[in-house]
């Protein structure tokens, strides 16, 4: 029991002599003569006591660090959201992406579906007023991988139903009129030699959206509130304007044309659809360039204000006003809106409706859309138009009698005078027969 007291003591006076040195050599070592003077106590216990609460201590500082930077991007984030220039592309981004939303790609190798078509129309231009009271139903079948459209055409006169039949095999287009011959015209043009499909429409959408985008990235956006009467309500509203005059105009032109010639999907699809090279289509859109800004000149000050909802941000209105031109869209709610196109130089005004929907499957569209022109007060065409289309996946491309015999049936140049005359004849086809000309 005597030596475990004497080691007990040995180990605390071991000790105590370590404590000493240690802060012997921290008042010779770490303390200056200022510290010093002002009688700062420190010891080898304290600072290892005391480790704990220093860190601790710096936490309340750490936090207010932490909390100013959350503010800080937080109000970064609302400024730049907020931002006329932000709201103004976001805005014009959610347009097409409603757009590009309602698009099914239509990826399948083979698809077939139904467009029917029904308008009246009441105008001073006889081509246009010759198409009144016709309606037409399309039955069409696509193979993508070969590019072949067979269309199976009624148009339905009011008297009766006219067979008309529609094919394209990629190379060349041909239609026959079912009541007058049962041979095949072959067109002049090729109309059928690319036929769109749901993801190529994306693409150029998308190319579009990003050539705006890029247009007014550099340019400076106006932002005030304002308010908007729809619907005989007035709305709160935030007003976005950008101005194109001589300041800016060559600028806008040609990031919105050079957006476009870099992209190389958009390229590629318009050059699928023209069936020509990629080459030829960067140079036809670089041709539009001088036409764009030529263009823009006439109105020597364009003014183009987007208005918003102040609260959901949802678009309202567009606006595009110039000395010879005014063009206004306005979404009067329900997937439905007005528009109208006035050109103040020449006394002529277009105004309308259009509503635009689909269904969940994307397979079934439908477009109303009304039309009224006229020119000083003078009404020269109205009408209105119902258009569906469906589209779905099929099975197959089945070739028919028809498709299989038009090589051996195509007409002769005499055989198609000898149609011609019957079409002069025929109450229905002298009716359309402009538009026909206009095609083979």
């Amino acid at each position: 029991m005597g030596n475990a007291s004497n080691n007990k003591n040995k180990i605390k006076e071991f000790v105590q002599k370590v404590e000493e040195k240690t802060n012997n050599a921290l008042d010779d070592s770490l303390m200056d003569e200022d510290a010093k003077a002002e009688n700062f106590d420190v010891n080898y216990t304290d600072i290892v006591k005391n480790s704990a609460k220093a860190r601790i201590s710096k936490l309340p500082w750490l936090i207010s660090i932490f909390l100013i930077l959350i503010i800080a991007i937080m109000l970064c984030f609302m400024f730049f959201k907020s931002n006329p220039k932000t709201l103004f592309t976001q805005t014009i981004d959610g347009m097409f992406s409603y757009l590009m939303d309602n698009i099914d790609e239509n990826v399948y190798d083979v698809i077939d579906g139904n467009v029917s078509l029904d308008y009246d129309i009441k105008s001073k231009d006889e081509v246009l007023n010759n198409l009144d009271g016709i309606s037409w139903n399309i039955d069409y079948v696509k193979d993508n991988s070969s590019s072949q459209v067979y269309a199976n055409i009624k148009a339905d006169n009011g008297s009766s139903v006219v067979p008309i039949i529609l094919y394209g095999d990629g190379s060349n287009t041909y239609f026959s009129l079912k009541s007058i011959s049962e041979k095949y015209i072959k067109m002049n043009s090729n109309p059928l030699s690319y036929f769109i499909n749901g993801s190529d429409l994306k693409i150029i959408l998308k190319g579009i959206n990003q050539a705006i985008d890029k247009a007014v990235v550099n340019e400076k956006i106006y932002g005030s509130k304002d308010s908007v009467r729809v619907n005989g309500s007035d709305l709160k509203a935030y007003k976005m304007r950008l101005i194109i005059d001589d300041t800016n105009r060559d600028r806008v032109c040609e990031a919105f044309i050079n957006t476009l010639k870099a992209n190389d999907e958009l390229i590629s699809v318009i050059s699928a659809m023209r069936n020509v090279s990629s080459e030829d289509v960067k140079r036809a859109i670089n041709n539009y360039l001088p036409k764009i800004k030529d263009e823009l000149k006439k109105y020597d000050k364009l003014e183009i204000s987007l208005y918003i909802d102040n609260q959901t941000k949802d678009f309202i209105k567009l606006d595009m006003n110039s000395e010879a031109i005014d063009i206004n869209l306005t979404n009067i709610g329900e997937n439905k809106y007005t528009y109208s196109i006035s050109n103040k130089e020449e006394g002529l005004l277009k105004t309308g409706d259009f509503s635009f929907s689909v269904n969940d499957s994307k397979t079934k569209y439908t477009v109303l859309f009304t039309y009224k022109e006229t020119l000083n007060n003078k009404v020269m065409t109205e009408g209105n138009v119902n258009l569906k289309f469906t589209s779905k996946k099929a099975g197959s491309f089945l070739e028919s009698e028809d498709t299989n015999k038009i090589i051996n049936d195509e007409m002769s140049e005499l055989e198609k005078f000898d149609v011609y005359a019957k079409i002069f004849t025929d109450p229905f086809f002298s009716r359309i027969l402009p538009l026909v000309q206009k095609m083979v």
